[in-house]
């Protein structure tokens, strides 16, 4: 049963708050900060206690030095732990770039090589045209020689166009990929200076760790870091997702390169064949002329005996028309012989024969001629359609850049 309490209520509480007053100052004096008190939550207690107490220092404890040092060292390895994380990172996003840039030259200098080798590709083209147009010109009809060499050079131009605008690309990309190693080799130049006394291997951390505001030592200056490697890292992760896929090998017009050649040497195959055909026509006319002039001697031979001798002194008894045996028939009226109107028919029929022998000679001759002058162009054209298919090959084999375009 509790007891009922005589004085009066503040009375009480007047003397009990002496008494607590007393226990606070008895225990003012050895108040500190335990040891395992965070660096950050110790100085939010002090700038609460200084402006609480406005200017009251609490009085030290006998180990207060060491423990101020302990403390301090505590918040330096912190720090410094907090340093090697963030420069793994770095180093992460560092190797990243590095390795984005390495890819990027890589292709680079595969384009460089697909650039010089197209450069190469258009100058042996028109060498080709140009060589081939010093043929004779009974062989300079279109053919699909022509066709495919303009069709091969408008490709060669449209690919060396490509991958011009290719190289440019990949340029503008390198540039923004060094200006971003650039500024995370400064950030882990910064970092390294306080990490002269600790390891600089840190343990892996997830990359959901890594992200903004995960340190809790290094405060605000750490956000500039930051930035950068979260900066770095979309950027490679952006133009690794937006590079084309053929930029690793372009498109090579080698099939069309190599029809053309075949093209040159089919049409060579065809210069031969036509010549050994016109080697034979140019025989049997040759044959033919000949036989032809024999005829025509043999005609103008029996011309010139139609004709007879050219004075009538050396005619013969029986060439002349009033031979005793004629005039004795002549006796008898109506016995008129046509010889002389014979004769005369004949003498104009062999001349007609030796023109048209003569017409047939010239127009033999004349085939004679052209199939000659049609075997030496064959033969020429043959010569520079191999030259051009040996150059192309030339071309295709040495691999290498022409100085001149």
């Amino acid at each position: 049963m509790a007891e009922t309490s005589v004085g009066s209520a503040t009375w009480r509480d007047a003397s009990y708050k002496t008494i607590r007053l007393a226990q606070d100052l008895r225990l003012r004096s050895f108040s500190c900060l335990p040891p395992t008190v965070n660096p950050q939550e110790k100085m939010r207690a002090e700038n609460t206690s200084m402006k609480t107490m406005r200017g009251y220092l609490p009085t030290p404890p006998p180990f207060h030095r060491d423990l101020i040092i302990d403390i301090c060292n505590t918040y330096a390895c912190g720090y410094l732990r907090e340093t090697r994380t963030s420069m793994s990172i770095l180093r992460q996003a560092l190797w990243e770039t590095n390795q984005h840039i390495h890819r990027l030259q890589k292709q680079r200098s595969i384009l460089e090589r697909s650039h010089a080798n197209t450069r190469r590709d258009i100058l042996t083209n028109n060498e080709t045209i140009q060589l081939r147009s010093t043929r004779p010109m009974r062989e300079r009809y279109p053919d699909k020689v022509d066709h495919l060499l303009q069709e091969e050079k408008k490709g060669l131009h449209d690919l060396k166009k490509y991958s011009e605008h290719q190289l440019q690309e990949i340029s503008r990309q390198l540039q923004v990929l060094y200006s971003h190693r650039q500024k995370l080799l400064e950030f882990c130049k910064e970092k390294g200076r306080v990490l002269e006394i600790i390891s600089e291997n840190a343990p892996s951390r997830h990359r959901s760790q890594d992200q903004a505001g995960s340190s809790k030592l290094l405060g605000p200056a750490n956000t500039d870091c930051q930035v950068a490697t979260s900066s770095a890292l979309v950027t490679c992760a952006k133009l690794q997702n937006t590079q084309p896929s053929n930029w690793q090998k372009p498109a090579d017009h080698r099939e069309l390169k190599e029809s053309v050649t075949q093209a040159l040497s089919k049409k060579a195959e065809e210069s031969v064949r036509i010549w050994e055909d016109l080697t034979l026509i140019a025989g049997d006319v040759k044959n033919m002329t000949q036989r032809q002039q024999r005829i025509h001697d043999e005609t103008e031979a029996g011309y010139q005996l139609q004709l007879g001798p050219m004075s009538s002194l050396d005619l013969s008894v029986r060439e002349r028309l009033d031979r005793p045996l004629i005039r004795i028939l002549q006796r008898h009226p109506g016995t008129q012989l046509p010889d002389s109107t014979l004769i005369s028919q004949g003498t104009a029929s062999l001349q007609k024969s030796l023109g048209k022998a003569d017409g047939r000679i010239g127009l033999l001759l004349d085939a004679q001629l052209k199939l000659k002058t049609d075997q030496e162009n064959k033969l020429r054209g043959e010569s520079i359609d191999r030259a051009a298919a040996r150059l192309r090959v030339r071309s295709a084999k040495g691999r290498r850049e022409r100085l001149c375009l």
